[in-house]
C-alpha cells in the first residue's frame, strides 16, 4: 500500500505507444494531406515542403500532448482502492475499489514486448468488455505482475488466492515470448491446456475466419471495381483473356489461395501459443504472436457455456468450447452486453470432457437432451421452404417471367433447387434440435450440418418464456426461449417446436428454482458424474426424433 506521494508513473515508452495510437486515428487525414501535396507540384516543390511541414507540426504537437499526458498520469494502490490521477489541464482523481475488480487483462504489442513492457487493462463489475474501467501501460513485467496479483486477490472462506511460493514475475514472463525470457510456473495454477501448433492451424482453417476474410476481399474488389471504372476493367480483362487465357485461370486460383493464406495467417497470429489456465476463481487465456494478450475470465461471471462443431470440424472429430460473460455498455446507459470468448479454440471431440473437467468443473455436466417430436418436422419445413421459394421468385424478377420466356424452365429449376436445399437443411435442424434439464442446468442442442450445445445454469437464467402460435397449439408444440443477460441481444438461447408438455415441464423447473432458496446443490458446484460435456452428444442418437426418441 502507498500514499498519494508514492504513486507511480508508467514507463516513458508509453509516450511512443500513445503517439502511435493517436497518429493511427489521424492516419486518413495525414494521407489526404500528403496526397494533396503530391498534386500540382508547385514551383521548386514549395507545396510539398509546406505539406511536409504541416505533417511534421502535427506529429510534434501529438508527441508533446502525449508526453504531458504521460507526465500527468500516475497510478497506485492506496488502501483498498486503485487510485489513478490524470488530466492534461484539469486534474482528475479516479478511485476504483479493488473489491469491484472482476478481471485484469494484460496485453503487449511487438514493440512493447521487445522492451519487456505490458499494458494492464482493469475490468470492474459495472464495466463492459468494450470499454475497460482503466488502462495502465506501459509498465515493466514485474510491476505488472505485482499490480495484477494485488487487484485479483480475493478472500473466500479465509483463503487468499495467491501462490504458495512467492513469484514476482509469474506467468506474465511468457510475454517475453520469442524475444527471450523463461517460463515461470506459479503454484496456484490448477489446470493448464496448450493448443498444439498443428491443431491450431487446422482449427483456423476450419473456423469462420476464412470465409469472412474472403468476403472482405471480395467486398474490397467490388470497391476497387467501382473506383477504376467498369469499362476500364472490362477492357483490361478482355485483353488479358485474348492474349493469355491459360494464365488467367491460374492467376485467379492464386488470388483465392492468397486470400485463404491471409485469413489463416491472421488467425494463427492471433491465437499463436494459445494457453488456457484454471486458477481458484478465474480462467486465464494467453495467446498472440506479435501482439500478446492475457485475458482473465472470472468463473462467477460466466453466463453460458457452448460446445460447437462446424460441419467440417464434425467430419474431422474436432470441437471448440466458448463461454459467454456479461458486462455493461459504456456508462451503463445502453444496457448489458454479452462477450463471447473461446477457452478451447479447437480440440479433439473426445478430449472435450477432460478439458471441461479441468477448466470448468462447475459446468462440465451437460443434461441429457430430448429431441423434438416427429410431427414437428412439418412446421420446420413448410414456412421456411415456402418463404425461400418466394424470395427466389422475387430475386429472379417478375418481369423475367413474361419478357424472356425461354428462361422460364431454368427459373423453375432454380426455385425447385432452392426449395429442396432449404428443406434438407431444415430437416437436419429438426433432427438436431432438442432440450434437457437436470436439477442444476438446462441444455439446448441445435445445428444443421454442425452441432451446438449450450448449457445454462438455472440461477443464471434471467427469464424463460414459452411461446405458441396457432399452428403450434393445434400440433401441441411450443417454442422455448431463455435470456441469460438482461438487455443483451446475443444472450438468447432456446429451441423451436418442442413438445408442449416438455416445454411446460421446463417452465415449471425454472419457476421451482426461483421459488425455493438457493442451496449448495444449486450453486453450480457439482463436479463429475456420468454425463459430462460429451454426454449430450453421446445421447444424441437415442434422443433424435428420427430414431423414435421423441
Amino acid at each position: 500500500m502507498m500514499a498519494d506521494s508514492d504513486l507511480r508513473r508508467t514507463h516513458p515508452a508509453t509516450v511512443a505507444v500513445w503517439t502511435a495510437q493517436a497518429l493511427r486515428q489521424f492516419g486518413v487525414a495525414l494521407i489526404a494531406v500528403a496526397a494533396f501535396g503530391s498534386l500540382g507540384g508547385g514551383v521548386g516543390g514549395v507545396r510539398s515542403l509546406i505539406v511536409a511541414g504541416v505533417i511534421l507540426l502535427i506529429v510534434l504537437v501529438v508527441v508533446g500532448v502525449m508526453w504531458v499526458s504521460w507526465w500527468r498520469y500516475e497510478y497506485g494502490i492506496v488502501g483498498t482502492d486503485l487510485l489513478i490521477v490524470e488530466g492534461l489541464f484539469v486534474r482528475k482523481r479516479r478511485t476504483i475499489p479493488i473489491a469491484r475488480v472482476h478481471g485484469v487483462n494484460v496485453r503487449a504489442g511487438a514493440f512493447m514486448r521487445i522492451l519487456g513492457l505490458v499494458e494492464v487493462v482493469v475490468q470492474t463489475a459495472g464495466g463492459g468488455s468494450g470499454e475497460p474501467e482503466a488502462k495502465i501501460g506501459a509498465i515493466p513485467l514485474d510491476r505488472a505482475e505485482e499490480l495484477r496479483n494485488a487487484l485479483l486477490r480475493e478472500t473466500r472462506g479465509g483463503a487468499v488466492e495467491t501462490p504458495a511460493t512467492p513469484d514476482p514475475v509469474g506467468r506474465i514472463s511468457d510475454f517475453r515470448g520469442v524475444f527471450g525470457g523463461g517460463e515461470v510456473r506459479g503454484s496456484e495454477v490448477r489446470f493448464e491446456h496448450k493448443v498444439p501448433f498443428g491443431r491450431l492451424v487446422v482449427g483456423v482453417l476450419t473456423s469462420n475466419r476464412v470465409p469472412i476474410i474472403i468476403g472482405v476481399g471480395l467486398a474490397a474488389f467490388g470497391q476497387f471495381y467501382e473506383i477504376i471504372g467498369a469499362r476500364l476493367l472490362e477492357q483490361a480483362t478482355s485483353r488479358v483473356a485474348a492474349t493469355a487465357m491459360p494464365v488467367l485461370v491460374p492467376l485467379i486460383l492464386v488470388a483465392a489461395l492468397l486470400l485463404v493464406m491471409v485469413a489463416a495467417a491472421t488467425g494463427i497470429a492471433r491465437d499463436f501459443g494459445f494457453v488456457a489456465r484454471r486458477y481458484e476463481t478465474r480462467i486465464e487465456i494467453e495467446a498472440g504472436l506479435l501482439s500478446r494478450r492475457q485475458i482473465s475470465i472470472p468463473v462467477g461471471r460466466i453466463q453460458a457455456v457452448r460446445i460447437e462443431e462446424s460441419w467440417i470440424r464434425r467430419l474431422l472429430g474436432l470441437a471448440a468450447v466458448h463461454v459467454d460473460t456479461a458486462g455493461l455498455e459504456q456508462g451503463g446507459q445502453q444496457g448489458q452486453i454479452t462477450s463471447s470468448r473461446a477457452v478451447v479454440p479447437v480440440a479433439k471431440a473426445d478430449e472435450v470432457s477432460h478439458l471441461m473437467h479441468g477448466l470448468l468443473p462447475e459446468t462440465e455436466v451437460f443434461p441429457q437432451v430430448l429431441g423434438v417430436p416427429a410431427h414437428a418436422l412439418r412446421l420446420y419445413l413448410l414456412v421456411p421452404t415456402g418463404l425461400a421459394a418466394l424470395l427466389t421468385l422475387a430475386a429472379l424478377g417478375p418481369t423475367s417471367w413474361f419478357v424472356y420466356r425461354p428462361a422460364l424452365p431454368w427459373m423453375m429449376v432454380a426455385v425447385v433447387l432452392v426449395a429442396l436445399v432449404t428443406a434438407g437443411v431444415r430437416t437436419l435442424e429438426w433432427r438436431r434440435a432438442g432440450a434437457g434439464t437436470d436439477e442444476i442446468a438446462v441444455t439446448f442442442r441445435s445445428g444443421a450440418l454442425g452441432t451446438k450445445l449450450v448449457r445454462l445454469t438455472r440461477s443464471r437464467i434471467q427469464s424463460l418464456d414459452v411461446r405458441q402460435n396457432p399452428f403450434q397449439r393445434r400440433a401441441r408444440l411450443a417454442s422455448l426461449r431463455t435470456v441469460s443477460v438482461s438487455g443483451s441481444s446475443r444472450a438468447k438461447y432456446g429451441v423451436a417446436h418442442l413438445a408442449e408438455a416438455e416445454a411446460l415441464r421446463i417452465m415449471r423447473w425454472y419457476e421451482e428454482g426461483l421459488a425455493r432458496p438457493s442451496t449448495s446443490s444449486d450453486s453450480d458446484a457439482r463436479v463429475g458424474g456420468s454425463n459430462r460435456a460429451g454426454g449430450a452428444q453421446a445421447g444424441e442418437s437415442a434422443s433424435d426424433p428420427g430414431s423414435g426418441g421423441a
